[in-house]
């Protein structure tokens, strides 16, 4: 139970940050962006009225989240302690922050209604201003910054700046694609989504700044050097960080062109055609970028670890091409030393490693297969190549058969029992996310789910899929083998984000910007393969 409440700390810890983006990031783009449209009469209500339920559903997330995973924290120590009084819990800095941190959210949920139920008064603003700052301020508390020694005044005010740069960031792009619908269906405001983008636009170049000054920071006093940052389980998953928010950049970048092309020639063709696939694109990196930083928290500060560092020649090695093994080690053998699915504290036996080795090497082997058949389909030379996503179900039966080798059906385990282990879950949650990109893309390609709203179910799943990768942990213990098996499954989530992004811009954009978005997926997909094919633990 130990490691499953770990798992689900960390998922609930992204799903709290993403709220707190909603939130407070709400809070700004309403005060910043929304309230002077509405002074100069230029926004309709229903904006108003969708942007402020949303601050308060997100606030209300915040307390939903921050109390589950204090509620997750007795299970955390089931295994070391046969209780942990109420009492000791609630009398720990950590309980008493995330209880303040639940109320004051509840007061900005109450400040939004109250601002929805009565029209929006100075002083109402000013105390919906005051209570996002609250919030962020007190969440300041629940990360690495106060539990270090030294320096710990100086890390969480630069933390506090940090996380305001990233809601404003993320919680302005969400609210424009949660307005993006009302502002095309307002016909009476015909320059309103063209509006909101230019007056978020210097808005999210601050955030940005700031963002990536405090993160360069923070990087510096918990990473310290090259070493640290290359070798280290903390250092690959804010590289893998960076690596998310430079795409996101980049789709910035693009949406700030057709901004200034509006507003220098009043060319509204970018803004209104390309803007939109690229502010959703945008979203659904930054998100995974937040969940990405939930599972620093599961990490040690690369500080910390100093005798299982990897070397940069190391990392390279685990991606270096290799023979893949493609035959399992003898099956009894394998079995009789192999320990329990839910021994999180095991140390994988030599016939273990070669198992995973041929786990992962057919896995991409098979993930190779289908992208060439996907990039055959694109190029329309074999008509036969559109059915190319049936391919996934032979990656799912594999993955139901060998992901967990000592669970049913081939192994002695329960297949129920072992459902509470993270690891166990998160290779069955993989097998059924592979079956529905199967179904679904399959159907997109020669059924009747080309014109509906279920097209976009491949581009999601991929990105779901990548984001559980960058939630994914094989053991509790920091070491150097651990650590080259992490930093693999953070570059295969990557690319998967990656190939989810490039699917649903290739949906969403017109030719010849849709051919590269679907040349950019179809790459991605078969360097997963690649990654795969060359996985080797050691």
């Amino acid at each position: 139970m130990t490691a499953l409440s770990g798992f689900l700390a960390v998922v609930l810890s992204g799903l709290a940050l993403i709220a707190e983006a909603i939130a407070v990031g709400g809070v700004v783009f309403f005060v910043f962006v929304l309230e002077p449209e509405r002074r100069a009469g230029r926004l309709p209500d229903q904006v108003l009225t969708r942007s402020l339920r949303a601050i308060t559903v997100g606030s209300l997330a915040i307390a939903i989240t921050r109390a589950a995973a204090l509620a997750l924290v007795p299970a955390a120590f089931a295994e070391s302690l046969a209780d942990l009084p109420l009492r000791e819990l609630m009398a720990t800095i950590y309980a008493r922050a995330t209880l303040a941190h639940i109320a004051i959210a509840c007061v900005l949920a109450w400040s939004a209604w109250a601002i929805r139920r009565h029209d929006a008064s100075r002083g109402k603003l000013t105390v919906l201003l005051l209570a996002g700052a609250a919030v962020l301020s007190s969440g300041a508390w629940l990360t690495h910054a106060s539990s270090r020694i030294d320096s710990v005044g100086a890390l969480m005010t630069v933390t506090l700046l940090h996380q305001l740069g990233a809601a404003v960031w993320v919680g302005g792009i969400a609210y424009l694609v949660l307005l993006r619908p009302l502002a095309r269906a307002t016909v009476a405001y015909p320059e309103l989504w063209p509006r909101l983008l230019g007056r978020f636009s210097p808005l999210a170049l601050a955030s940005v700044i700031l963002l990536l000054a405090a993160g360069i920071f923070l990087a510096w006093q918990y990473i310290g050097d090259w070493q640290d940052l290359v070798g280290t389980g903390y250092g690959a998953m804010v590289l893998t960080k960076a690596a998310l928010l430079a795409t996101a950049l980049l789709l910035a970048g693009l949406n700030y062109r057709g901004v200034r092309r509006w507003r220098s020639c009043e060319d509204r063709s970018l803004v209104e055609v390309r803007v939109p696939a690229y502010v959703e694109a945008e979203l659904a990196i930054v998100i995974t970028a937040l969940l990405t930083a939930a599972s620093l928290t599961s990490q040690p500060p690369s500080r910390d670890v100093q005798t299982e560092r990897a070397s940069a020649a190391d990392v390279l090695a685990s991606f270096a091409p290799k023979k893949p093994i493609l035959t399992p080690p003898p099956r009894e053998a394998m079995l009789a030393s192999a320990a329990s699915a839910s021994d999180s504290f095991a140390v994988p036996t030599e016939l273990e490693r070669i198992q995973g080795n041929f786990n992962h090497n057919v896995a991409g082997l098979l993930v190779l297969i289908i992208g060439f058949a996907a990039a055959l389909d694109r190029s329309g030379r074999v008509t036969f190549a559109r059915n190319w996503p049936l391919l996934f179900l032979t990656l799912a039966v594999f993955l139901f058969l060998f992901a967990e080798t000592t669970v049913w059906p081939l192994g002695p385990e329960s297949f129920w029992k072992t459902l509470i282990v993270p690891g166990v879950l998160q290779h069955r949650l993989a097998t059924l996310l592979v079956v529905g990109l199967a179904f679904f893309e399959w159907r997109v390609r020669v059924g009747d789910l080309g014109a509906t709203r279920w097209r976009f179910a491949f581009p999601v799943l991929c990105a779901a899929g990548g984001a559980l990768l960058l939630t994914h942990s094989h053991s509790v213990f920091a070491t150097r083998s651990e650590f080259l098996i992490e930093v693999s499954h953070a570059v295969l989530g990557l690319l998967a984000v990656l190939v989810g992004v490039g699917r649903w811009l290739e949906l969403r954009l017109p030719q010849p910007a849709s051919r590269a978005a679907g040349v950019l997926w179809t790459t991605c997909f078969i360097a997963v393969g690649l990654v795969l094919l060359f996985y080797r633990e050691v």
